[in-house]
């Protein structure tokens, strides 16, 4: 009987469900998504950047938009 296990050590930190920060990717191990949609917030211990679900959501609006100009000017080359 051939049984394969699941790669549970290759598991990213955010399938998980803890908050990472998006500077500079250290996961905060204490503080879940869960808990920052709900309106918790944090301070990265290795940056000291403070993150709540306000802030995250304009950071991720700035990366889609930087990815679509730089989308954009690609094609015009």
């Amino acid at each position: 009987m051939n049984i394969t296990l699941p790669a549970v050590a290759t598991t990213a930190p955010e399938l998980l469900g803890f908050a990472t920060c998006p500077l500079c990717r250290t996961t905060h191990t204490t503080m879940t998504n869960d808990a920052v949609g709900k309106g918790a917030d944090w301070q990265c211990a290795r940056c000291g950047q403070k993150w709540s679900a306000t802030r995250l959501a304009t950071v991720t609006a700035y990366a889609a938009w930087v990815s679509a100009q730089t989308t954009q000017h690609r094609g015009d080359s």
